[in-house]
């Protein structure tokens, strides 16, 4: 499987966050992840950052425009070009539409193009996650978690996003599954440029599929950097209890 971490880019930062104790930023085209235990205030940074929660102080960007205090107008603007898949794509998708409706909806929402340009976009996207044209007049419950998935980040990814939030999108697959799921992202990601957000408690994956890292306890970030700086030096205690709660079989991989 091919590393997405031999992909850095020294371009301008897609992501730029500024808080009281920490930053960090995130260039385009590459992936950084947010690790660290339940309650470590990885969500909350998340919920920030698409503007869903609004920060006591410091400084969001997303593509040069501001998230913290822009007007609605302007939020409306970041979200088009900052899309989020879930955890769980069953629960996340509407069980009452068909694959085509689900996917066209950000098109839908933000009217883009006409019908017959939806129409074309929403046949690309599931071509670009390996999804047959076929599977467009299903709905979630013909599916496999696997297409599913597909579904969920065709989804995001027909707005034509610059970023793509990934929260957890692998934890509720099976582990052959998530193998298909991680080289369709990074696929996607090689193709078009696109810049990962990506949180997880895999932290096996993280070094697979990251190029950064920043690790996260009690709301506050105690590490952030390269994930092979990060995972070789384990300066902070807490990060070297991470990393040793790694199964063995999984610490091979890292």
């Amino acid at each position: 499987m091919t590393s997405a971490r031999s992909r850095l880019t020294g371009s301008t930062p897609k992501i730029d966050v500024r808080g009281v104790t920490k930053t960090f930023t995130v260039g385009a085209g590459t992936t950084h992840a947010l690790v660290g235990e339940s309650g470590s205030g990885k969500t909350t940074a998340i919920r920030l950052l698409l503007g869903l929660e609004r920060a006591d102080s410091g400084r969001i960007e997303v593509a040069g425009e501001e998230v913290t205090g822009g007007s609605h107008a302007a939020l409306r603007s970041v979200r088009r070009h900052l899309q989020l898949v879930y955890q769980n794509p069953y629960t996340s998708l509407d069980p009452t539409w068909k694959v085509e409706r689900l996917v066209r909806e950000p098109l839908d929402r933000f009217r883009v193009g006409t019908r017959r340009e939806r129409a074309d976009r929403v046949r690309e996207a599931l071509d670009d996650v390996g999804l047959a044209d076929e599977l467009r007049g299903r709905k979630p419950a013909a599916l496999s978690g696997g297409q599913r998935q597909r579904v969920a980040i065709a989804r995001a990814l027909v707005p034509r996003p610059d970023v793509i939030v990934l929260d957890e999108p692998t934890s509720a697959l099976d582990i052959t599954v998530q193998a298909g799921i991680v080289e369709v992202l990074l696929s996607l990601q090689a193709e078009l440029g696109l810049t990962y957000v990506f949180v997880s408690h895999d932290l096996a994956l993280v070094r697979q599929l990251a190029h950064t890292v920043s690790v996260m306890r009690q709301g506050r970030i105690v590490e952030s950097g390269p994930v092979e700086s990060i995972f070789d030096s384990l300066r902070d205690p807490y990060t070297r209890a991470l990393i040793d709660s790694i199964p063995a079989g999984a610490q091979e991989l890292t």
